[in-house]
């Protein structure tokens, strides 16, 4: 088959002329291209040293594809590409867009939990040393996932006794105290508030953290060396022995976990087992020859992909995003072909030292990777325990509401104001009795003339179900005055009998206690769910959450509102000097307690103005708060 007949299959001759067209015209350069069909939908996102010839390759005769990959060519209508700088920003774009559009053809990452990471304020003059869960691209260094809260507690317990690093809140910009606190004085800390410490010397401490959580403890032995015989040169003896404990402490922790796996260097295992439709990817993290961890992950879209597709957009995703820690060899479950292997270079690129992809055959690295499968193997056993129960609990719910089927996708929709203040709504979606973050929604109230739940719940309905299906069941948190105001609006939409997927739920006090009872269309008494029914779990966990969804999204408009409302009416302060004055006061409270030579110093303005601001500021303070019902547009 030709380029032009490969192509005809989905287009006319004018389209395919067209396309082939663009894509001689293309770049021989790094970048990102974007399949879509004939609507504009995105169907695969991709990455290439070279956009001209990696987007040719979909085309020609003689590079055989999958049946999905064909199927995908067959749909394409258009090509988009975005060219860049280099490999690397383009598998970071890649990743993004990814993320943005979630393509049918591409193979899709889902992490399965949210794990603590150590986050290292590299960016800072004095970094610090916190857990988070969140990785962001702002700078800084990220160590793990920790899957295991002892691991992570016992790195994190050497870290303190063997580097000290300041583990306060104080601001270290500059030194602000006379004297430092008891953590100076056990020789946890170096003092940078009293400035005790030099810029230069605390870096070099931190450099040490590094150096450890990367596994680099030969570089750290050395460092720590160095920087003992410095201080003995200089008839520094104090901070010598001080830096001699810490060269014997991290000796004894290496003693310790020499046991294990002879590798001081950091090393990630794979392994991917299979649960039902979905490819289940397991990462075991070792750290200075020991098992730190480890992380489950989702692979979607993965029908017909053979294995290396299925590893190559894995790593990619993966260790792609920016701030993901690149370990120096990563072991997987099978071999992989020379040219994948050389188009994984970017992960050398990127750590800034060389790193190793093998499949072992034997040794301790087989063991490792037996391992990895193991946990594999465990984890796919896990959840269908626990989609097992799931199952079970949807199928208490249809025999309890009647249902023609089990609800495998459930929404629960949920109004939050205060007043008429701010009105807001959230819809949230369980697939098989699990959250579905990917599909929440929240939404801002456009109906503002008072508090009417139904017709802000007819709002959302309208807003929503014009275009989406009904789910198979759909949950309405209120009685039967708010079921009926949905299921009028749900017919006008043209929905077929929605009576027959959708209910209230509402609490009813009593001298029992909070009873919940669930209104179905068609019948006069509701139904009062059994406390410890397994349908009474699943359907006040699906309300709650709706619940707790809507709440945050009201309270962080409410709060960004009284921000507003105070600072933007104050003359002389604009859109950008309010976003300095907050994010460097922290709050409104402390804006209003700033002294006229703060805030001169901060918006960057003359001492009048700054006066003059600074009396505006105090007058339009929280005592002369505006009501709540003036609601800005």
């Amino acid at each position: 088959m030709s380029e032009t007949n490969r192509i005809a299959e989905g287009t006319d001759g004018a389209e395919k002329s067209r396309i082939l067209e663009r894509i001689r015209n293309f770049p021989e350069e790094p970048g990102v291209y974007l399949m879509k069909d004939s609507e504009g939908t995105v169907l695969y996102v991709g990455k290439s040293r070279s956009l001209k010839d990696r987007v040719r390759s979909y085309f020609q005769e003689s590079r055989p594809h999958s049946g999905r990959i064909s199927m995908m060519v067959s749909r394409i209508h258009e090509i988009e590409i975005f060219r860049t700088k280099s490999e690397i920003d383009a598998l970071i774009l890649e990743n993004t867009l990814i993320k943005k559009h979630r393509p049918r053809y591409n193979v899709l990452l889902r992490d399965d939990k949210t794990y603590p990471y150590l986050r290292l304020t590299w960016n800072e003059i004095y970094p610090r040393l916190a857990i988070t869960r969140r990785v962001k691209n702002d700078g800084a260094v990220y160590f793990g996932p920790y899957a295991n809260p002892a691991a992570l507690r016992d790195t994190l317990k050497i870290i303190n006794k063997v580097f000290p690093l300041a583990s306060c809140q104080i601001p270290l910009d500059k030194p602000t105290l006379e004297r430092p606190c008891v953590e100076y004085q056990i020789h946890r800390c170096l003092g940078p508030c009293a400035g005790l410490t030099t810029p230069e010397e605390y870096r070099r401490v931190a450099t040490g953290v590094r150096f450890f959580l990367q596994g680099k403890n030969d570089d750290l032995l050395v460092l720590l060396h160095e920087e003992m015989e410095r201080y003995a040169q200089s008839l520094e003896f104090e901070k010598a022995a001080l830096v001699r404990n810490s060269y014997q402490n991290v000796l004894r922790v290496l003693e310790r976990q020499a046991v294990h796996f002879p590798f001081h260097y950091p090393l990630d295992a794979i392994y991917f087992s299979i649960d039902g439709n979905t490819v289940l990817a397991e990462v075991l993290h070792v750290r200075n020859g020991q098992v730190a961890g480890k992380k489950e992950a989702e692979l979607k879209n993965t029908d017909d992909t053979d294995d290396v597709e299925l590893l190559s957009a894995f790593l990619e995703q993966f260790y792609g995003r920016e701030s993901s820690f690149i370990p120096s060899e990563i072991l997987v479950p099978y071999p992989l072909p020379s040219q994948i292997l050389m188009s994984l270079g970017w992960m050398s690129e990127k750590k800034g030292e060389s790193v190793r992809v093998l499949h072992p055959r034997r040794g301790d690295k087989k063991a490792i990777l037996d391992l990895a499968r193991e946990n594999a193997e465990e984890a796919v056993r896990t959840r269908q325990v626990r989609k097992g129960t799931a199952t079970d609990a949807l199928e208490e719910l249809r025999l309890f509401l009647s249902l023609p089927k089990i609800p495998v996708t459930i929404n629960c929709v949920d109004i939050s104001n205060t007043g008429d203040s701010l009105p807001v709504a959230s819809l949230v979606t369980f697939t098989e009795g699990k959250p579905d973050k990917s599909r929440y929604r929240k939404f801002r109230i456009r109906y503002e003339r008072g508090q009417d739940d139904f017709r802000m719940l007819a709002e959302i309905m309208e807003r929503h179900f014009s275009d989406h299906p009904l789910p198979d069941l759909l949950v309405i948190d209120g009685g039967s005055g708010q079921l009926r105001a949905c299921l009028e609006i749900l017919k006008t939409l043209g929905h077929p009998n929605p009576e027959d997927r959708v209910i209230s739920l509402a609490k009813e006090r009593s001298k029992k206690g909070k009873m919940e009872r669930v209104f179905i269309p068609g019948q006069e008494i509701p139904r009062i769910l059994p406390p410890h029914h397994p349908a009474t779990h699943l359907l006040v966990h699906i309300r709650d959450e709706a619940h707790r969804f809507a709440i945050t999204y009201h309270r962080s408009l409410r709060e960004e509102y009284l921000t507003r409302s105070h600072l933007l009416n104050v003359p002389g302060i604009g859109p950008t000097r309010e976003k300095k004055l907050i994010r460097h006061f922290g709050s409104l409270d402390a804006v209003l307690k700033a002294s006229p030579e703060e805030i001169m110093q901060v918006a960057h303005i003359s001492r009048t103005l700054a006066e003059s601001l600074h009396r505006s500021i105090r007058q339009a303070g929280p005592e002369e708060e505006k009501p709540e019902s003036a609601v800005p547009t």
